[in-house]
């Protein structure tokens, strides 16, 4: 476990957080033009699929166990309870929300839901912990109002990839907002560190939350580049591979604001890792399984919601783009499950999962 920093984290305050201008009207604005792209991508697809990492390379099914004997500033909400053990499924996706070819280097995400959690929750009725992570440690719009120009963007240049990559490199911010598409390390999905890239409340304090590789074999895989001799849905067969004979071990980790440089309302800036590392507050293992059948595919494609509002008040999602999030997921989820015309689920138990 990594050593606790001598800086202390700063303390909770309901002031961490302060509404931007126009942020109501930019939300809307975002929700309204990333349902008009969905609808083009369903025109292409007559399949309804997620605004963003909308193709799946792996469910998997595991558990998820708190450490033992954690600091005081780490202990904290769902890491409150050294040795608590919890149900919980994994999702390994591409960040766009398009059908993209595997050899195109982009931003991966994981979605985890952990299963029985008590405690306030922040929707009523809700038992998961609902934490979304992406391969980039910051959001490049970090902000509604950056999301809502980028949503605008790919809308209107939605037919032509090259114009929309041409506008959104021309911006004064450019350099940030085309992170992803710099992204190097085309690798095998279950190789990367994964983070939220937004902060959340962690009890007392605020964070940053992030997920790595546990094992010496895993990190390996990182050697196994994407090339353009692959076919085009290689990071499913990736991890259909590894998964379907081997444990998957993953490290849970918390970064610690400690600083007023650390933004709260802005999530492209990255904080700094030597001020306020990551450390080490659970594991989860996933043991053998075979993570893409056509009942789990289906399952996790058409029904299945990962929500950053689904979870305790304790953690609750901080910034405006996560305050964009609340809204637009639940939204455009109803849109995905109305046109694929199923009934969606946010799951109670890991048993719902097919295998």
């Amino acid at each position: 476990m990594t050593d606790a920093p001598t800086t202390r984290p700063l303390p909770w305050s309901d002031d961490v957080e302060q509404i931007q201008p126009d942020e109501a009207e930019h939300i809307r604005r975002c929700i309204d033009s990333m349902h008009r792209t969905n609808a083009m991508t369903f025109d292409l697809h007559r399949h309804g699929v997620r605004a963003t990492h909308a193709k799946s390379h792996g469910i998997l099914r595991g558990t998820l166990t708190v450490h033992d004997d954690l600091p005081p500033e780490l202990a904290q909400g769902l890491f409150a309870t050294g040795g608590a053990r919890h149900d919980v499924v994994l999702r390994l996706a591409t960040e766009s929300g398009q059908l993209d070819d595997d050899r195109k280097p982009n931003a991966r995400g994981l979605s985890l839901k952990v299963f029985d959690v008590a405690g306030e929750m922040l929707e009523p009725g809700t038992t998961t912990q609902d934490l979304l992570f992406n391969t980039l440690p910051i959001l490049p719009p970090g902000t509604a109002q950056k999301f809502m120009e980028l949503a605008e963007i790919r809308e209107r240049n939605f037919s032509d990839e090259n114009a929309m990559a041409a506008e959104v490199a021309a911006r004064p911010d450019g350099q940030t907002m085309t992170s992803f598409s710099r992204l190097v390390g085309n690798v095998h999905p279950l190789a990367h560190a994964y983070y939220t890239q937004g902060a959340f409340g962690y009890g007392d304090h605020v964070a940053k939350i992030a997920i790595y590789p546990d094992t010496a074999e895993q990190e390996a895989l990182a050697e196994r580049t994407v090339g353009e001799d692959d076919d085009s849905s290689v990071l499913r067969a990736l991890v259909e591979s590894w998964t379907t004979d081997r444990e998957t071990v993953f490290d849970v980790r918390v970064q610690l604001r400690t600083s007023e440089s650390m933004p709260v309302e802005d999530a492209s800036v990255d904080w700094d890792q030597s001020e306020s590392p990551y450390r080490s507050v659970a594991t989860v293992r996933l043991p053998p399984q075979q993570p893409y059948s056509n009942a789990r595919r289906v399952f996790a494609d058409d029904r299945l919601a990962f929500r950053p509002w689904h979870g305790l008040a304790t953690h609750r999602p901080l910034g405006s783009v996560n305050r964009l999030r609340r809204a637009a997921y639940e939204e455009l989820g109803h849109q995905r499950t109305d046109l694929n015309a199923v009934e969606g689920t946010t799951m109670r138990s890991v048993d719902e999962l097919p295998d």
